[in-house]
């Protein structure tokens, strides 16, 4: 199959890579998004061939692609990476232009959209010409179409006449599935070791030291680990900070592969099984990480729980039946049940080491599950199911002259007037909006204060635990 993948892949790029050990030819049509995930991706040079736009209307008129395979997340302008490519442009305005050539029978092909969580705006108009829609899990779909008194966005996104499929493909390569696990660091010491990668927000790192429990951050080079922890403790927990956590806060290097080459990126990803097994269990999101509504919050992905489950890991998370990040890991057994208000339980759940080798052999039997390969099956047959179905019918149609409406902007973006009085897309009444702008606002102000209290105090505090 040609496969044509528009937009940008993510966290763990290469995993495209299965897609081209099965035989398939990759095209890249790359558009503008945060500076972690911005293609063109030069790992991926001489298996995934890059195009403009221009570029992919001259091969889909001349029948060298077999679907267009949209795909991930969609960031606000503001959170751009400063610099692109020549001819990487926005992605809601490449696809409009793809599909009003589509419109107008410069080609025959579908179209197809892969939505991640991370969506802060969507183009009707596109959605509803796609000819299907994929999406991370049920709760994202149910959070956007629910009414708007019920906590939803009310969007019609015209899937009545779509082939529609649920699933998360921003997993890890199976290819860095080593089995080289390593003993754990709890058997040497007697101290529990906890290990939390990317970004430690809402993690109490007082009351986790007070009761005995290590926290090892692993920063995903682009965050200051000094803001995030510092967002996390109240006014009154820095005077307690030195001495609880002296030895309770350690800093890694972050093993996220920010290298170019491929070579590189195996270099890096094959240490992950190595590293992180020998701490006892893996953080997932404490709180919300952002002011998410509450449908939407139900919804959140964090995707280090991928990293976390390669290594083998059971995963401490709240206790949230119905939320997507709680129900994946519970149903399979290797969720360490945590309430924020009681990091005693938590400490003692954690001492269990009968309860926690038996989630450990779960995690490590169920690893597989949670990487990219396992989802390459449903994912190509899902493609070829909507080829054959346009093969049998027209194309959606696409209004061509709605140039003027541009996307609809989601909830959490922008903190303004406008985004709380405005009357589509905003779940509950402006009444509930007001709430959440509120606490976006209060959001905000903790991330000012503790880009300061990093500045000037925890970032010298955290600088002697590194490694340790």
């Amino acid at each position: 199959m040609n496969i044509l993948l528009a937009g940008a892949l993510s966290w763990n790029p290469e995993r495209v890579m299965a897609l081209s050990q099965r035989g398939h030819k990759l095209f890249g049509l790359w558009s503008r998004t945060m500076a972690w995930e911005q293609g063109p991706y030069p790992f991926a040079r001489g298996v995934i061939t890059d195009l403009d736009v221009e570029g992919a209307l001259d091969l889909l008129r001349g029948g060298g692609i077999d679907v267009v395979y949209s795909l991930f997340q969609v960031y606000d302008q503001r959170l751009w990476a400063p610099a692109a490519a020549v001819g990487v442009e926005d992605h809601w305005t490449q696809l409009r232009r793809l599909l009003a050539e589509r419109r107008r029978g410069a080609f025959r092909v579908p179209v197809v959209r892969h939505w991640g969580f991370d969506i802060h705006s969507i183009d009707l108009d596109v959605a509803r010409a796609l000819d299907g829609q994929i999406f991370c899990n049920r709760q994202k779909l149910r959070y956007w179409t629910a009414r708007r008194e019920e906590g939803g966005c009310g969007l019609d996104l015209g899937l009545d006449e779509q082939e529609v499929a649920f699933m998360d493909s921003d997993l890890p390569w199976r290819e860095f599935m080593n089995n080289r696990f390593t003993a754990k660091l709890s058997q040497c010491s007697g101290e529990i070791h906890t290990v939390c990668i990317g970004r430690p927000l809402g993690i109490n790192f007082v009351e986790a030291a007070r009761h005995g429990i290590h926290v090892h951050v692993y920063g995903n080079n682009y965050d200051d680990v000094a803001t995030m922890i510092a967002r996390g403790l109240s006014p009154g927990s820095f005077a307690r900070l030195k001495i609880l956590l002296d030895t309770y806060v350690h800093i890694h290097p972050s093993i996220q592969a920010n290298v170019q080459t491929l070579a590189g990126i195996r270099a890096v990803k094959d240490r992950w099984v190595e590293e992180f097994s020998r701490y006892d269990a893996g953080w997932s999101y404490v709180g919300r990480p952002l002011p998410w509504p509450r449908r939407e919050d139900e919804a959140a992905i964090p995707n280090r729980l991928g990293t976390y489950l390669l290594a083998g890991l059971p995963v401490i998370t709240e206790k949230l039946p119905g939320f997507d990040r709680y129900d994946v890991l519970a149903d399979r057994g290797v969720a360490v049940d945590f309430s924020p208000r009681d990091y005693a339980a938590l400490a003692a759940d954690l001492r269990n080491s009968d309860k926690l080798n038996e989630m450990t052999e779960k995690a490590r039997a169920c690893r597989e599950q949670f990487s990219f390969d396992a989802t390459v099956d449903p994912l190509l047959g899902y493609l070829e199911r909507v080829c054959n179905r346009h093969r049998l019918r027209a194309a959606r149609p696409f209004p061509m002259n709605s140039g003027s409406r541009g996307p609809v902007q989601l909830y959490a973006r922008p903190l303004s007037l406008r985004g709380l009085l405005a009357p589509r897309a905003k779940p509950g009444s402006w009444k509930d909006r007001a709430v959440l702008h509120g606490e976006l606002a209060v959001s905000r102000a903790r991330w000012a204060y503790a880009r300061v209290l990093a500045k000037l105090y925890l970032s010298r505090l955290l600088r002697p635990r590194e490694r340790r």
